[in-house]
């Protein structure tokens, strides 16, 4: 069974959004996403590497295959 994990997220005052601004708000480091990756895994604790793959591809469907592996890979070290 997963683990729920508690977010709070500031939602800034309402006001138009430049397009600069909205890449820079959703940009993220690939490293950073690689951490979240393996946080992502940490938690959910997957039985087999086919589930933690499909687990990865619905919480990070833009990330490539190569990442996800990649975050598999680091985790299992």
């Amino acid at each position: 069974m997963l683990q729920s994990a508690s977010v709070t997220v500031k939602i800034p005052a309402p006001g138009p959004l430049r397009e600069a601004d909205t890449r820079i708000a959703f940009r993220r480091e690939p490293a950073t996403v690689a951490q979240l990756m393996s946080q992502h895994l940490d938690l959910a604790r997957p039985g087999s590497d086919a589930e933690a793959l499909r687990l990865l591809r619905q919480a990070f469907p833009a990330a490539p295959l190569a990442a996800r592996v990649e975050a598999m890979k680091a985790r299992a070290r």
